[in-house]
């Protein structure tokens, strides 16, 4: 308790003057803490995340804290600084930090119950209590805290200037609704600046100190409007403003800003705040004032947005609900643009997941690392043939073999790996991954990024290349962004990266800072990781960008072609569930997920027809005005002509395919010679093109079970006497064709019965008697090895 002798020094202050009194007060206030204090205790702050601009996509604050961003004096308009003063303390520029007169009357009301019923507290004592004191000290209004805070004030304004002291102030008091400081306030209930303040929203932001949760404009607008009324009267008795001006703010109605807390790029936002958990203490991550600079670029995420959002629109109706796309420059591993979900805020298509962080099976997005790393290994090159044939592998004791097929449920035969990548066919890219191990793909996705995927091959099986498995978006943008770098992987270092995983990461954050603008971390592209070669990756980017080889499939001219060259690969899970676009230009690359959070499957919306579309519109979009890019082709490559059915070399008589080959892997066997076989005179119209079916035969004859290798094995074609000539089939009945096909040492296969409607000359096919064979494949006088299989077209009975 107090002594008589410490009060009557403190009244002696009050109207005397501090310093007379100031011999008598020392050795009670000897346990105050040190004024510098005010200045030199630190603050928290809320920290910010901008995008590569340095325009503002969050605040990033403590749930159990709040938010505040410092400003200077000098950036806070006079209408609020004005407000503020004929509020909280109109003396201020004069007073030596506590009103002296305010408190003698406090003392006089309250000194018998030794606590105090009024307030008195001038700005400085404000600032002081928010400051020095402990929460328990700052709910004290006994008469010992009230002179121990005036004294505090005084000192404080003989240590500081008053534009120091109101500049803290208002930086530190707090507004509600977990604002703290002009600032926060300022964007928290008007979405702006405090620099653009009105005086209308001046005088609410000025009223709210006192009673920050009774004043609440959104709990109690009624009780804010009131309360701003009196900071206008204030304002007009100290004369900061006329009583017309004080009715004209009071006429204008507050518009509050309804989502305090949204955040541009929402998905993005949220994923580097978990990347800054995993690199900040929490104090100094919601506390500290960190300045995060990220790789976004603010204008293409909104018109990735805009055009995920519009594109949905078109295929609504056959189910498509959500989407997410990743646009990252492969030059830096830098995150361009990362939306999440069609709109973070709508829980019908719980657009709070991020769709581009989670994991979904990928369709054929895997095939081209699998044909990398057969030509990075020289046991594949375009030209190679592969057969597009039924056939079933065994999976092991107890497990069902597994039969591929492909999308349209049609069997081409032999096919080169161009044909066959570039038309997304499933059966060849099976035999290859048969042929170099399902670990070697593994292996290979790890490296270039994929962080998922970690089950024993034998989880996947070789149904892996289809999509057999659960990829992340993110991971398969970064994945596509070394083949759009000529097999150079650039990012990040992954923190104690494992042997086998890749040890880069997409780039989201570029620099940050503390408070004071000290860099805590500054991303430097580095040189990056090779991890393929220039030549093997060029083959795999020529093929994908190759739209005379897609054709057969997707159609001349279709969405994955855009108005410069461009490398794209798309796919689509077995019921529809997953539709995917990933492509790529030098310096853009951009992944496409189209589906459903909740794995409801869409109606028939394949890669090209739902990823495309936004892939499509995205990239001609990001890319304009900015340089046309070839793929330069690398040295270390030759262009050879070979076989077009064995890709051996070629001999006279037979077809010939020519393409790109990496130096020293060009085939030293040549093709087998013709055998001249006398052939049946065709009709003199045009030969009809074999048309396969459309539909799975219901007994489908299978080769022997093909066991899966766990290591690749190069294919060896047999030289000769292992080949047969294809007789001709046309024309003869099907029994007939079916016993020459057995008795010439090649396979049977189911037959696909053809009416008129299916062939585009219909004069030759009334010129095949019914249930004769229309056409064959391979074609009749070619050489092939025995065991092929032949697939008939028959007229229909």
């Amino acid at each position: 308790m107090l002594t008589t002798t410490f009060v009557v020094s403190v009244l002696l202050l009050a109207v005397f003057g501090f310093r007379i009194a100031s011999a008598i007060y020392s050795y009670a206030t000897r346990d105050l803490p040190p004024v510098d204090e005010v200045f030199s205790k630190s603050e928290f702050q809320s920290a910010l995340i901008y995008d590569r601009k340095g325009r503002l996509l969050y605040e990033m604050f403590d749930p159990q804290g709040g938010r505040r961003t410092p400003v200077k004096l000098q950036d806070v308009p006079p209408v609020l600084i004005d407000a503020t003063l004929a509020t909280e303390d109109p003396n201020f520029y004069t007073n030596p930090g506590v009103d002296p007169l305010a408190i003698l009357r406090a003392l006089a009301q309250n000194v018998a119950h030794q606590r105090l019923e009024s307030g008195a507290s001038t700005i400085t004592q404000q600032l002081v209590r928010n400051v020095l004191m402990t929460p328990q000290e700052r709910q004290s209004q006994t008469i010992q805290r009230k002179v121990e805070e005036a004294i505090l004030a005084y000192r404080v304004t003989e240590r500081y200037s008053k534009d120091e002291i109101l500049e803290r102030y208002l930086n530190e008091i707090n507004y509600g609704n977990l604002s703290y400081g002009v600032e926060a306030a300022s964007e928290g209930y008007f979405d702006k600046p405090v620099q653009q303040l009105t005086l209308p929203e001046a005088a609410l932001i000025a009223g709210l100190p006192q009673a920050p949760a009774i004043y609440d404009p959104y709990q109690n607008p009624k009780a804010a409007k009131e309360r701003q009324l009196e900071v206008l009267g204030l304002m007009v008795k100290h004369g900061y403003i006329t009583q017309a001006q004080a009715d004209a703010a009071a006429a204008v109605p507050l518009r509050y800003h309804s989502a305090p807390t949204q955040m541009q790029a929402p998905h993005f936002v949220t994923y580097v705040q978990s990347l800054l958990e995993d690199r900040y203490p929490r104090q100094q991550l919601y506390q500290g004032g960190l300045r995060i600079y990220t790789s976004l670029d603010l204008d293409l995420q909104n018109k990735a947005q805009q055009i995920v959002q519009q594109r949905l629109a078109t295929i609504k109706e056959d189910n498509a609900n959500n989407a997410a796309l990743v646009a990252i420059d492969p030059k830096t591993g830098e995150i361009l643009a990362m939306v999440g979900s069609a709109n973070f805020y709508d829980d019908s298509i719980q657009g709070q997941i991020n769709m581009a962080l989670a994991q979904r099976q990928p369709g054929s997005t895997l095939k081209p690392f699998t044909y990398l790393y057969a030509f990075e290994h020289h046991e594949a090159a375009p030209a190679s043939i592969l057969n597009d044939s039924p056939i079933q592998y065994s999976m092991g004791v107890g497990r069902p073999p597994y039969q591929p097929h492909d999308a349209d449920l049609r069997f081409r035969g032999p096919v080169t790996v161009r044909r066959a990548l570039a038309n997304s066919l499933n059966v060849p890219a099976v035999e290859m991954l048969n042929q170099i191990g399902i670990n070697s793909l593994l292996q290979t996705l790890h490296l270039f990024g994929i962080t998922t995927l970690q089950q024993p091959a034998s989880y996947y099986g070789l149904a892996l290349t289809l999509g057999g498995g659960q990829v992340r978006l993110l991971d398969l943008a970064f994945a596509y962004a070394t083949l759009a770098n000529g097999g150079v992987q650039i990012g990040e270092p992954v923190p104690s990266a494992q042997p086998g995983q890749s040890q880069l990461a997409p780039v989201a954050i570029l620099k940050i800072t503390d408070a004071n603008g000290k860099v805590l971390y500054n991303y430097q592209p580095p040189s990056g990781i090779r991890l393929a070669s220039p030549q093997a990756t060029w083959l795999i980017t020529d093929i994908l960008a190759d739209d005379n080889a897609r054709a057969e499939t997707f159609g001349a001219h279709s969405y994955l072609e855009i108005n410069r060259p461009a490398a794209v690969k798309t796919g689509t899970t077995e019921e529809f569930q997953d539709s995917w676009t990933l492509g790529y230009t030098p310096q853009l690359v951009v992944g496409v997920w189209v589906g459903n959070a909740n794995d409801q499957p869409m109606k028939n919306v394949f890669g090209a027809r739902g990823a495309g579309l936004i892939w499509h519109e995205f990239m001609e979009t990001a890319l304009q005005g900015t340089p046309v890019l070839p793929f330069t082709r690398p040295s270390g490559l030759v262009q050879a002509t070979v076989d077009a059915q064995t890709g051996l070399r070629p001999v006279p008589g037979r077809p010939t395919v020519t393409d790109w080959f990496i130096e020293g892997t060009l085939p030293t066997a040549s093709a087998p010679l013709p055998t001249p076989t006398p052939v049946p005179t065709m009709p003199p119209t045009a030969t009809p093109v074999l048309r396969l079916p459309t539909s799975t035969p219901t007994s489908l004859p299978l080769p022997t079970l093909v066991p899966v290798p766990t290591h690749a094995t190069p294919v060896t074609v047999p030289s000769n006497p292992n080949f047969v000539v294809v007789p001709n089939f046309v024309g003869m009945p099907e029994a007939a064709a079916q016993r020459l096909i057995n008795e010439s040492g090649l396979s049977t296969t189911y037959i696909n019965y053809q009416t008129i409607d299916e062939v585009p000359d219909r004069s030759y096919f009334l010129s095949i008697p019914p249930g004769a064979v229309l056409s064959q494949l391979p074609p009749a006088g070619s050489q092939v090895p025995k065991g092929t299989r032949v697939f008939l077209a028959v007229r229909k009975k």
